[in-house]
């Protein structure tokens, strides 16, 4: 009996037990149908939250641009005041519009660069009139067709400004205009001095240019006209006995300037023909530029000259030539360093430069001789 007693409990708590358990399965299931509702009002609420930060931040843009646009409005009005602009108007009138430049002239009191807030309400009670404008033009309140009429009138504006601009009298006109006569009679003047002086600068050039030709035209006729001969007595008897010398020509490459260009100068030496001087040999090259020189002495005869071994590069006929003509030249002292014989026994003093080898020093001799020439 005790056993059937426990059995009957023990099914009882067992049956007990698993309706505890259906119930906590129950329980378990509508936690967690809760804990999701719950996640998507968090989330809902989030969103909403975020919706609600935006719209906060829109209306403050939106408040910004609101005092924005009724200070730029206000600023307007003022500056119609200032420039005495007559503004229609519904509400307000005259006063209002003094009174409103006079509150935006005051300093504001917050450390914000707003518009002051008395110059806020007075620009809040004044209400234009835009009933003048035309219908299509009272319709583009917004958007950009109110652009384009705004940049429209904001063009004509410019415009009307311009045009008042260039209207309206200069009072220092006439003191410029005397001022900038002064000056242009001040600067011809000084044109006119200057070009005096350019005429003057001009003459005178051209009469040293004149001048310069006519004397270079006088020296090349000269030097031109003596070459011939001096170089025809250097080289006679140079090829052979009784031979009659060479010729030689100086001509000018421009003769209208003879600036502009150079002089040729040709040589023909005895039995030979035309060649360029760049041909000639040492000695022929040699006369040549003695006979240039000697020609230029017909022009301008020096006092004295000085030859430095000009006849290194000669043979002993054309030393002897050389020699000779020195020694007939008249009215010039000629000093001649040589080493020739055939050249310094023809002079009429000698000067012997030599080393005193025992004293280490140089020595000069003088030999005259005039006393062994025969008399004439």
């Amino acid at each position: 009996k005790k056993h059937a007693i426990v059995i009957q409990s023990v099914q009882a708590l067992e049956e007990e037990l698993g309706n505890l358990q259906e119930r906590a399965r129950e329980s378990y299931t509508t936690e967690k149908s809760k804990d999701q509702v719950l996640h998507v009002l968090r989330k809902e609420a989030k969103a909403k939250k975020q919706q609600l930060i935006d719209v906060e931040k829109n209306l403050s843009e939106l408040d910004s641009e609101k005092h924005t646009l009724e200070d730029l409005r206000a600023n307007i009005l003022r500056q119609s005041v200032l420039e005495d602009v007559e503004v229609p108007l519904l509400r307000g009138g005259l006063e209002a519009l003094q009174d409103l430049a006079e509150a935006a002239s005051q300093p504001a009191s917050g450390p914000t660069q707003q518009q002051h807030p008395a110059a806020m309400e007075v620009g809040t009670a004044i209400v234009v009139d835009f009933g003048l404008l035309p219908e299509e033009k009272q319709a583009a309140s917004t958007g950009p067709a109110a652009k384009m009429l705004e940049d429209e009138y904001r063009s004509e504006i410019e415009r009307l400004r311009v045009e008042l601009k260039r209207l309206s009298p200069n009072l220092k006109a006439a003191e410029q205009m005397h001022g900038v006569v002064e000056q242009v009679q001040a600067a011809s003047h000084e044109a006119d001095v200057a070009r005096r002086d350019i005429e003057s600068i001009d003459a005178r050039f051209e009469s040293v240019r004149k001048s310069r030709k006519e004397c270079f035209m006088d020296c090349f006729t000269k030097v031109a006209a003596e070459i011939g001969e001096v170089y025809r007595r250097l080289t006679a008897n140079t090829a052979g006995l009784h031979s009659d010398g060479g010729s030689a020509y100086l001509d000018l490459e421009d003769t209208e300037d003879p600036f502009n260009g150079g002089i040729k100068f040709t040589a023909m030496p005895p039995a030979k023909r035309f060649r360029d001087m760049h041909l000639l040999s040492g000695g022929e090259k040699t006369l040549a530029a003695m006979a240039l020189l000697f020609a230029v002495h017909a022009y301008q005869r020096p006092p004295f000259m000085v030859l430095d071994e000009v006849d290194a590069a000669l043979d002993a006929n054309n030393v002897q030539a050389l020699a000779g003509y020195v020694e007939h030249a008249s009215g010039c002292q000629t000093i001649v360093i040589s080493l020739k014989d055939r050249f310094f026994v023809r002079s009429e003093a000698l000067v012997g430069v030599w080393k005193n080898k025992p004293q280490e020093t140089s020595a000069v001799l003088t030999l005259d001789l005039t006393r062994y020439l025969p008399n004439e």
